[in-house]
């Protein structure tokens, strides 16, 4: 056991906590924590040296035993006692803040046991990232919340759980925290492994978030967004607005590896705001996301789609790496098949595809693509000869994200981030919101002023932008339909064109395209009483 030994250093706990699983499964070994000093705490003033370092190293002292030394920390004498029949193994593993105080350095590392190792008992108790659990929230409670939406009060519960013992996790709680005071309909779960308060995933709607996914359902959109840290990604769930805008309704920070994560996602988003849960029809996902099996279990009238751009970059990048012969040639042939109009022609460039690929990358591409080419080839599609907006929503989402993430970073500050993102956009929409209003009911009669708040409160989910395209453009958000021209000086609407008065379609998008509010052009003759009978 020569790997692990007296000076060895890790610079986070997450390092060392990794290590530590892999040395005991390859030796099948128990440990447990026997005593341990937080390096900081909330209820004390910082230390002088760097504050992220109370996330990143968590503790300044860590004494591990082996799991039969019969020692357990906070038993009673009368638990000691029955536990004292155990064997009393010497194995133990110190650690301790380095002179530097920017790591952990091993200070005591006996590794021997005095007893027989048990595989069977080990594949029993082992659990991976044990070590990160935290410190402050007994099992009890981490089991009785886990995948449950929490209640504002709860939140306030656990955090002051957390203070003494697991700054992390209560710096994250303290976010949550904050955005219930702030927005008591957000919907927010943890998810910890079960019997051990590791936390595994969050789920994250606001309001507004939830407000896009109710008025927007129709097509919803699921990718990776961004790697938080070494151990936690972003996944984000966009709807499509009245504009065909991305606008993002959910947000996931998930551990790598965890099961079952579209689905959770899913489920979530679904419990989060119920209406949608028939009116979902299409759920587009990454090229990276395969577990979608189950999806359409949750929301029945939907069909799940793989990006079919994404497939064809991944059986490129395959087709390189494996140095395929004739690679231009299978490549055609992988595009044509992407994009085949029928099942038929799909199943002949396949039976091409046979005859020129080599064994290994057809093995890859019958296990990996071919079974479910439901879900991304042309003849399958949700919507067939339409393109795909999937990857403009993630590409314009992820741009949104770096301006506010900065990678890598603990969860509580991508949790605040990402509030910080959606705070912003809903403060702007309800600011802007009230201008236009108070403007438009100025120059209208006031049986007519309910048409602007009707387009705002469209206007606020759909988030209108002027496209270049001729001429003009056409929204759609399934309560009305117009054409606004591209210099926003005129309208296809019927009531600018018969009545002359101030455009809501106008307003609200010269609102969301940051154009001046008040224009001549928008503020026409006042109707005459013939027209306003009409």
């Amino acid at each position: 056991m020569g790997e692990l030994g007296l000076g060895q250093e890790f610079h986070t706990w997450q390092q060392f906590s990794s290590f530590f699983d892999d040395w005991c499964e390859e030796h099948k070994v128990l440990f447990i924590i026997a005593s341990l000093k937080p390096l900081i705490s909330l209820r004390q003033h910082p230390l002088h040296y760097q504050p992220n370092l109370a996330e990143t190293l968590r503790f300044r002292f860590v004494r591990l035993i082996c799991k039969h030394s019969g020692t357990y920390v906070g038993q009673s004498t009368v638990q000691r006692n029955k536990l004292s029949e155990k064997i009393d193994c010497p194995a133990s593993i110190t650690l301790r803040l380095g002179p530097k105080k920017d790591r952990l350095v091993v200070i005591e590392a006996s590794l021997e046991h005095n007893h027989k190792l048990s595989e069977v008992e080990f594949a029993h108790y082992f659990k991976r990232h044990q070590l990160e659990a935290s410190m402050g929230l007994p099992i009890r409670i981490t089991n009785s919340v886990s995948k449950r939406f929490l209640a504002p009060d709860l939140v306030w519960n656990l955090e002051d759980y957390s203070k003494a013992k697991d700054k992390g996790m209560c710096e994250l709680l303290s976010q949550l925290d904050g955005l219930f005071k702030s927005d008591p309909g957000a919907k927010v779960k943890l998810v910890f492994q079960e019997d051990v308060a590791v936390l595994n995933s969050i789920f994250l709607a606001t309001s507004h978030m939830r407000g896009l996914a109710q008025h927007f359902p129709r097509c919803l959109y699921m990718d990776k967004a961004t790697c938080v840290n070494s151990e936690f990604d972003l996944y984000s769930v966009l709807c499509q607005d009245a504009n065909g805008q991305g606008r993002e309704c959910a947000y996931c920070v998930a551990r790598r590896g965890v099961p079952d994560l579209v689905i959770f996602i899913v489920a979530s988003l679904v419990q989060s705001v119920p209406d949608i849960k028939l009116k979902v029809k299409c759920l587009t996902v990454g090229a990276g996301i395969t577990d979608v099996d189950a999806v359409e279990e949750v929301l029945p009238c939907a069909r799940v789609q793989i990006c079919r751009l994404q497939v064809l970059e991944a059986l490129y990048r395959k087709a390189h790496e494996l140095g395929v012969p004739k690679e231009d040639k299978v490549r055609n042939l992988l595009h044509n098949m992407a994009n085949a109009s029928s099942p038929r022609v799909y199943s002949q460039y396949l039976s091409d595809l046979e005859d020129v690929a080599p064994l290994d990358f057809l093995q890859y591409y019958l296990e990996t693509w071919h079974h479910n080419k439901g879900t991304w080839a042309e003849c399958w599609a949700f919507e067939k000869n339409r393109d795909c907006p999937f990857l403009e929503h993630m590409s314009f989402h992820q741009q949104k994200l770096r301006s506010a993430l900065s990678p890598p970073m603990g969860l509580a500050a991508c949790v605040r981030g990402l509030l910080d993102l959606q705070a912003l956009r809903v403060e702007m929409a309800a600011l802007n919101e009230e201008r236009v209003s108070e403007l438009y009911r100025a120059v209208c009669p006031p049986e007519n002023a309910a048409l602007i708040a009707e387009e705002l409160s469209l206007a606020k989910h759909a988030n209108y932008h002027v496209k270049e395209v001729p001429e003009g453009f056409l929204l759609d958000g399934g309560i009305c339909s117009f054409v606004v021209s591209q210099d926003l000086a005129a309208c296809s609407c019927s009531i600018y064109v018969s009545s002359r008065r101030p455009c809501r379609h106008l307003f609200a998008t010269r609102l969301w395209t940051g154009q001046p509010l008040y224009d001549p052009s928008l503020l026409q003759t006042p109707p005459s009483p013939e027209e306003q009978d009409t």
